[in-house]
């Protein structure tokens, strides 16, 4: 799978060769004569065959994300966010690039794969562009040295632009619904996240009068009870916006920790999810932020003793899955072998 072509092309003969699977255990058991114990192992054998076959399809199609925000990434990746999208792009310009990329190569999906596999990569693009949009403005915080100023100009004015870009994505892949029905809860669940994020931002920023510990319990919740990449994220807003008040942030979360363990404990289970082989990398974001920072070079404002706990349990709730791999890529090509 080194391109779009071949990712279709890969995910169209794992569905032949599950069709050629059922047909030929028709044939075998029309021509011979198997006792009951023998055709029961052979069709429940060939089923986990087809469920294997199956998910290689979808797995195939779906890293065809990687591929199509290649072009996005290059192209606004490092505008986003910045002076100009605040101050001069009042159409969001960016986000009309982004959907339009994506349009661009629903003509070669659509050419390329059947209705089924057709769904399944919309639904990975709805992931893949809030997993982007998200990294894009964590990176943001990731480069802020300042421990005084914010970075946006005006808070109110980027998130004006930033409800203008949601709504662009979203009227986007809200015109795929009448073909693809179950998108929509696709949608409502993926961009839950944006919410989230907007209101954080406005409370970081003094906007609003809403209780951060609200929202920070959702986030925990989006972000499976992982309370480590909780603290690390909303950190990163009050960095981002209000870096004077980032330590009163990590404090609050501190303080709530019991709290959120309790309403939500860490999934495990997900973060084994998150990390399965099958799993295609780029489309969550419990895995982009754990990759981030786990890499980050930010200094926090906690203690080393902290940071250094903090850093090795996500060591080892994330790279210890990925040993032997070997295959670890750049997040905007990765594709988990």
């Amino acid at each position: 799978m080194q391109d779009l072509e071949s990712s279709c092309a890969a995910a169209n003969d794992f569905t032949r060769m599950s069709e050629l699977c059922e047909e030929a255990l028709a044939e075998l058991l029309h021509e011979c004569k198997f006792d009951d114990d023998v055709r029961e192992t052979l069709e429940a054998s060939a089923n986990e065959v087809l469920a294997i076959y199956s998910a290689d399809a979808v797995y195939a199609a779906q890293s065809t994300h990687a591929f199509i925000f290649e072009p996005i990434a290059d192209a606004i990746s490092n505008e986003l966010f910045g002076v100009e999208w605040e101050t001069n792009l009042t159409h969001n310009e960016l986000a009309l690039t982004l959907v339009r990329t994506i349009e661009d190569f629903m003509g070669d999906l659509d050419q390329f794969l059947d209705n089924f596999l057709l769904v399944k990569v919309v639904d990975a693009l709805v992931s893949a562009t809030v997993v982007f949009y998200v990294r894009c403005l964590l990176m943001r915080s990731e480069n802020l040295a300042s421990a005084k100023m914010g970075f946006f100009q005006d808070t109110q004015m980027a998130l004006d632009r930033m409800t203008g870009d949601i709504r662009v994505m979203t009227e986007f892949f809200e015109g795929l619904v009448p073909r693809m029905p179950s998108l929509k809860r696709v949608i409502e669940k993926e961009f839950e996240f944006f919410t989230a994020l907007y209101e954080l931002i406005s409370i970081a920023a003094g906007l609003s009068d809403s209780d951060a510990s609200n929202f920070i319990i959702v986030v925990h919740k989006l972000l499976m009870g992982n309370i480590d990449l909780t603290k690390h994220f909303v950190g990163d807003i009050w960095h981002l916006v209000n870096p004077q008040e980032e330590k009163g942030i990590w404090e609050l979360i501190d303080s709530m920790e019991e709290q959120l363990e309790a309403i939500a404990p860490k999934s495990e289970a997900a973060i084994r999810k998150a990390m399965d082989r099958q799993q295609v990398s780029g489309l969550r974001l419990d895995r982009m932020m754990a990759d981030l920072y786990l890499q980050s070079k930010r200094k926090l404002p906690i203690k080393s003793s902290t940071f250094e706990k903090m850093v090795n349990t996500l060591k080892m709730d994330w790279t210890s899955h990925d040993k032997g791999e070997g295959r670890r890529q750049d997040l905007s090509r990765s594709l988990l072998s």
